[in-house]
């Protein structure tokens, strides 16, 4: 099982998001169920009942009090957190895309209305990335990909995946990172929290791990592969006076 999450960065403080990235983490069932049932007595020990990368950067949400200027305490958790998921992962996965790039396309072609936003676009590139993975290393297992809800949409998805030239694969699946159940129970999918892990400058070091043990992939997508996936879904012009290039 594959669980993923989307989230931006930007390239100063208090600057627009300059880059949507997708990152998340491969798995076993089982392994994540373990993973479920160590996970919440690491945030109840520092008195915190979920893990949000951003509120832990920007000292919001449950980090407001006690947190930003305690660099022992921040510490402390951030390395105990990413030495437990590291513990029950088997592979993480990342793709990026600048904005800019992605804004460049779509004001010329109908990208955002025929093919996808960015979100839809790095979350097809990570199961593109991870299949070939899973078949060569579990031959035997399926993969199903579960991506936090967002500005994303399952058929976009499988849009770009047609794109790419992928038409095999379980249906995608879109959670929230919480809710409340029927019986009024507070719930959290936590492998979300995990992959906040691997936003950069939250500080647990944990791509760079991995990646050390060729564990970790972080692809890009570029205005060469955009045009590819616009040309692949006949992707047209916002505005034409030349039939030929209606399309690309």
């Amino acid at each position: 099982m594959a669980i993923c999450v989307g989230y931006f960065e930007v390239d100063r403080p208090a600057a627009a998001p300059a880059i949507v990235t997708v990152a998340g983490f491969v798995s076993s069932k089982g392994r994540w169920r373990y993973f479920d049932e160590r996970w919440p007595g690491v945030l109840r020990h520092e008195g915190l009942t979920t893990f949000n990368g951003h509120d832990f950067m920007r000292g919001t949400g449950e980090f407001a009090g006690g947190w930003i200027e305690n660099g022992p305490r921040r510490l402390r958790l951030i390395q105990t957190l990413a030495r437990l998921a590291e513990q029950h992962i088997v592979r993480a996965c990342a793709c990026s895309l600048r904005l800019d790039d992605y804004d460049a396309i779509n004001q010329d072609y109908r990208f955002a209305e025929a093919a996808s936003g960015p979100y839809a676009i790095c979350g097809a590139r990570v199961i593109a990335r991870v299949q070939p993975w899973m078949a060569e290393h579990h031959p035997d297992d399926l993969t199903l990909f579960v991506f936090e809800e967002g500005d994303i949409d399952h058929r976009e998805i499988r849009r770009i995946l047609t794109a790419e030239g992928i038409d095999r694969g379980e249906p995608v699946q879109l959670w929230p990172r919480q809710w409340t159940d029927e019986r009024g129970r507070h719930r959290f999918l936590r492998p979300f929290e995990a992959c906040d892990l691997l936003i950069p400058g939250c500080g647990s070091g944990l791509a760079h791990r991995l990646a050390q043990r060729a564990s970790y992939e972080h692809d890009l997508v570029d205005r060469e592969h955009l045009l590819r996936i616009g040309k692949a879904l006949a992707v047209g012009r916002r505005s034409t006076s030349n039939p030929r290039e209606a399309v690309l």
